[in-house]
C-alpha cells in the first residue's frame, strides 16, 4: 500500500466547556498558503499566510515549537496532525 500525504496540516486542540467538559476542535492549514512562521521561547507559534491571516498557537509542554516550524516550512509536515493546547488566536491583517 503507498502512501498518500496532503499538503494540508491540521491542528487538533480542546476547548473545555463552562462545564469542564473537553470538546476536540480542529485547525487546517494549507502548507502552501504559509508565507513565515515564527516560535518564542513559551512555546507558541505564530503562522502567517497569504491571505492576510495570522494564526498564533500555543503547543503542550511536550512539543517543541521549533521541531514544528521547521517540519512546516521544510513540507514535511504535509498530512500531519498536530495536538495542541490551545489556538491562542486567528486574525486578519
Amino acid at each position: 500500500m503507498s502512501e498518500s500525504f496532503s499538503q494540508f496540516i491540521k491542528f487538533t486542540y480542546t476547548i473545555l466547556s463552562l462545564k469542564g467538559i473537553p470538546r476536540s476542535k480542529s485547525w487546517i492549514i494549507n502548507l502552501h498558503h504559509i508565507v513565515s512562521i515564527e516560535a518564542n521561547a513559551e512555546n507558541d507559534l505564530k503562522i502567517f499566510l497569504m491571505n492576510n491571516q495570522i494564526i498564533s498557537i500555543s503547543l503542550g509542554r511536550d512539543m517543541s515549537s521549533e521541531e514544528i516550524m521547521n517540519d512546516i516550512l521544510s513540507l514535511s509536515a504535509e498530512g500531519r496532525n498536530y495536538s495542541v493546547y490551545k489556538i491562542d488566536s486567528f486574525e486578519r491583517k
